[in-house]
This record gives C-alpha cells, sequence and structure tokens, in this order.
C-alpha cells in the first residue's frame, strides 16, 4: 500500500494535472497553508540559483515545490514508515522524528505525483542535511531552503551565503554547514550532514 493511502487522516485531492497547482492543493486540504507560502518562496529561490549556475531551471523549480509535500505527516508515522521499511535511521531522526520529512517527501513525489527524475527525487531526499557526492540539484534546494527559510525575518546567515555565491555551489554550502555547527543551530547533528560536510571540504 502507499504511504498516503496508508494514514486515513490524510485529506486527498482530485489530480489537475499541473504538478504545482497539485502539490498546493494537496497542501491546502491538509491545513498547510504556511508550507505552501514556504514551498513557492523555495521554488523561485531554486529557479534562481538555477539560472545562476546554468542547470535545468524545471527540475530546480518542481525540487522546490516538493520538497515539503509531506509536512501533513504525523512525526510519528515518519518514523513508522521508515522503520517498517528497513531504512537507516540516524539518531537525529529518533529523537526528532520531523527530520524524516525529508524522505518522506520523495516517496510522496514518486508515489503520488509519479515523478521519476533522480535529480528531483535525490534533492528532495536530501534538502535539510545535503548528504556526500552531492549533485548540483542537491545543493540547490539544500541552499534555497535556507534562502528561504520558513522563520520570522532574514536568516543570520544570509550574507554570509550571499558572498560565498560568488564562487561555488560546493563553497557556499560548505560555508552554510560550517556557520551553523559553529553557532550551535544544530544540535544534533545528523550523519548525512557531518558526511557532506566531510566531502564538500574535499572538494573546496
Amino acid at each position: 500500500m502507499k504511504l498516503l493511502s496508508s494514514l486515513p487522516y490524510i485529506k486527498h485531492i482530485e489530480p489537475s494535472g499541473d504538478l504545482e497547482s497539485d502539490v498546493i492543493a494537496l497542501l491546502k486540504a491538509n491545513d498547510k497553508s504556511n508550507t505552501v507560502t514556504h514551498s513557492i518562496n523555495v521554488s523561485k529561490t531554486c529557479v534562481e540559483l538555477a539560472k545562476r549556475f546554468n542547470l535545468d531551471e524545471e527540475v530546480a523549480r518542481y525540487s522546490g515545490v516538493l520538497h515539503n509535500v509531506s509536512a501533513f505527516i504525523r512525526p510519528v508515522d515518519m518514523l513508522n514508515y521508515a522503520e517498517k521499511s528497513g531504512w537507516y535511521i540516524d539518531p537525529s531522526e529518533r529523537k526528532y522524528n520531523f527530520i524524516l520529512h525529508q524522505r518522506i517527501s520523495a516517496i510522496i513525489a514518486r508515489e503520488y505525483f509519479d515523478i521519476e527524475d533522480e535529480r528531483i527525487l535525490s534533492a528532495i531526499a536530501c534538502h535539510s542535511t545535503l548528504k556526500a557526492n552531492a549533485s548540483d540539484y542537491d545543493m540547490i534546494l539544500f541552499l534555497a531552503d535556507k534562502i528561504s527559510w520558513d522563520q520570522e525575518g532574514v536568516p543570520p546567515f544570509l550574507a554570509v551565503l550571499e558572498k560565498a555565491l560568488e564562487t561555488s555551489l560546493t563553497h557556499v554550502s560548505l560555508e552554510y554547514i560550517n556557520y551553523v555547527i559553529d553557532n550551535n543551530m544544530i544540535l544534533l547533528p545528523h550523519k548525512w550532514l557531518v558526511e557532506a560536510k566531510v566531502w564538500l571540504e574535499k572538494q573546496t
């Protein structure tokens, strides 16, 4: 059984055939209007970064729209799905189940929205933590999610990222990770984040 079909509290939509409209409709149907605003902003930032680094704008846009599509799933259900699927579960995910939303969103993108492009699925699945051997699309979504964050005010690291963007995606991704670690913004770093930091240090 597909993930969303197994959760009785999920409200489904009648697909229109337009991906962005359908993602927005699904989020709104499940009372996640704030996620809609964030997803639209992230999508726009993804496109801006794709233009800047000569990448496929459609891949970037869809990654942004879909990245938090699992926001309406209860964190405990995310953990249950991960356990039943035999996934590696990081200590950070055990403590803060919602971190699993990046991987769960990729599942929904594939199952519910028939996304088959691995560039999109990969970017969604690591958009919170990044990972080693990240693609340019992985890094674009990772950065766009932080630049267009869902909290009040301007991100404290924004100036650092904007300056680093003058060089490369690997450099700016490493600058972000170093910033949040040095400023104790991540209490329990995910294994993937640590591995991404090591990999990025070798690229820059």
